[in-house]
Order: C-alpha cells, then structure tokens, then sequence
C-alpha cells in the first residue's frame, strides 16, 4: 500500500517533531526557513536542488528492494 503526501506535508511533521522533541525555539525555526529563502536566490541553489533529488531518488531506489 502507498501512500502519497506532497513534500511539504512530511517537511512540516518532521519540524514539528524537531522542534517539539529537540527543545528548539520557534524563531531558530523561522531563522532557518529565512536562510533556505535566501540560499534559494545564490549559485549554490542549483547544487543543494540536485542533492536532494539524487538523495530522494536513492531512498526510493533502497525501499523498492
């Protein structure tokens, strides 16, 4: 059975549960979502988008075994 859910939705669990069980404080939280803006804007945009996707791309190879 899959299960499919828009990226953005396991991004904001994952936060939440970072933030409630690693004690840390919402504006740290809104301090790294400002800096994932501002990194989306430099040169280094295009290497951190093919990261993920190749990362992405390698679990669901794994998990298809």
């Amino acid at each position: 059975m899959n299960i499919q859910l828009p990226f953005i939705v396991v991004l904001a669990i994952v936060a939440w549960l970072i933030v409630r069980n690693l004690r840390l404080r919402w504006w740290a939280v809104a301090a790294l979502i400002l800096l994932g803006f501002y990194l989306a804007d430099t040169s280094a945009a295009p290497l951190i988008d093919n990261t993920t996707h190749d990362g992405v791309s390698v679990i669901n190879k794994t998990s298809n075994k």
